[in-house]
């Protein structure tokens, strides 16, 4: 009876080592997906996709710091490729785990691998930050905006060197615009320029002021208004642009539709600024054109042609929703970041401008607000795991 219970029990145990060695098996493997993602992503991001040593030393180093190496019987292949045809790279791990109890069935290790595959299309990607700077936005709120700004440039910053070009463009807005006391003589810019002038400009006639079209008129310049920091066109200089967030300082009423438009001319090919790629240059390099437009109420003003001093804030909600419709046509990946903004009315419009509503953040602090600049880096980011 002992001998027939003695048999009896080899299979039970068989298949509890099963069970347990396939449990270890997942684990191990699970490490090994973050080792070959983790290879993939540096790989990528640093340029070394054809650099085997590189990936190794990144797979192993991985490895040791999970004490995956412990529970590896050994590594048994690292390998690399590149896919132009996709824009993917690939980093493939195979292993092997030694059984306990299986090797009493004759399975004396397991199989383990992973792949990771990540794209690294060459894309161009030009980027809007149209970030409100009216009063209401004055101490702490703007700080918290500068700090998020600038995270969103980093994140996309650090990927640089997988972009064909990567610019970013800056868009402060409160009541006016500020086009730069540069521009002054530019054909786009109506004269004569009055003394005193700060670089604010107003609307044109409407529709014009609906449309970024550059043979429809000139941009009306206004002297004797409060005029902040100037628009920074397109620029591939990450710092000068962090350096413009910097510097913005928070007064005067809220005209978003300036804004919006304001951002969208940067990102034209066009007449007022012309840094922007074509629509066909863009599509030859696999491009992306986006832009965020982040604010913190509702509009407090309006068009009164040409200046912003009116208060149909209906007709400024309805110019702004014409506006955000125009963009998105135009190709454009529309994010838009509501920040503390007490109009359910407003966010409703918000969330209606935006791509779509993975594009729409409702920032409730400070917290909220540098997490959706971070959603939005990572959302833009070139290079992505694939698989």
């Amino acid at each position: 009876m002992g001998m027939m219970f003695a048999f009896a029990m080899v299979p039970m145990l068989i298949a509890a080592g099963s069970a347990i060695d396939m449990i270890r098996a997942n684990n191990t493997q699970a490490i090994l997906r973050g080792a070959s993602d983790a290879a993939a992503l540096a790989g990528a991001t640093s340029g070394k996709v054809n650099d085997p040593r590189f990936i190794e030393n990144i797979v192993k180093n991985y490895l040791k710091a999970d004490y995956a190496i412990r529970a590896l019987k050994s590594v048994t292949s690292i390998s690399q490729s590149v896919d132009t045809g996709t824009a993917t790279f690939k980093v493939t791990i195979k292993g092997k785990i030694e059984t306990t109890l299986m090797a009493l069935a004759g399975i004396k290790s397991i199989d383990i691998e992973s792949e990771s595959e990540v794209n690294i299309g060459q894309q161009s990607l030009e980027m809007a930050l149209v970030l409100d700077i009216t009063g209401s936005m004055a101490g702490q709120k703007l700080i918290d905006l500068k700090s998020s700004a600038k995270e969103l440039v980093n994140i996309l910053e650090t990927e640089k060197a997988s972009y064909s070009s990567l610019k970013f463009s800056l868009v402060p807005f409160a009541q006016y615009v500020n086009v730069g006391l540069g521009n002054a003589g530019q054909a786009w810019v109506a004269k004569p320029v009055p003394a005193g002038w700060a670089g604010c400009v107003g609307s044109r006639p409407s529709p014009l002021d609906e449309s970024t079209d550059a043979t429809g008129g000139t941009y009306p310049p206004l002297a004797g208004v409060a005029c902040q920091a100037g628009i920074m066109p397109l620029t591939t200089n990450s710092f000068a642009i962090t350096a413009g967030i910097d510097s913005m300082v928070a007064a005067n009423s809220t005209y978003v539709p300036a804004g919006l438009l304001w951002g969208w001319n940067t990102l034209d090919s066009v007449a007022p600024f012309t840094e922007g790629l074509t629509k066909a240059q863009m599509k030859a390099v696999n491009g992306r054109k986006s832009l965020v437009l982040m604010t913190d109420g509702w509009n407090t003003a309006s068009p009164n042609y040409p200046d912003h001093a009116g208060t149909d804030t209906a007709l400024s909600d309805a110019k702004l929703a014409t506006i955000c419709g125009q963009v998105k046509n135009d190709g454009i990946e529309l994010f838009t970041v509501a920040f503390q903004v007490p109009s359910p009315s407003m966010k409703a419009l918000l969330v209606d401008c935006a791509s779509n509503a993975d594009h729409a953040f409702d920032a409730a602090n400070g917290a909220a607000l540098h997490d959706a600049f971070t959603k939005i880096g990572q959302m833009m980011a070139s290079v992505r795991l694939t698989k």
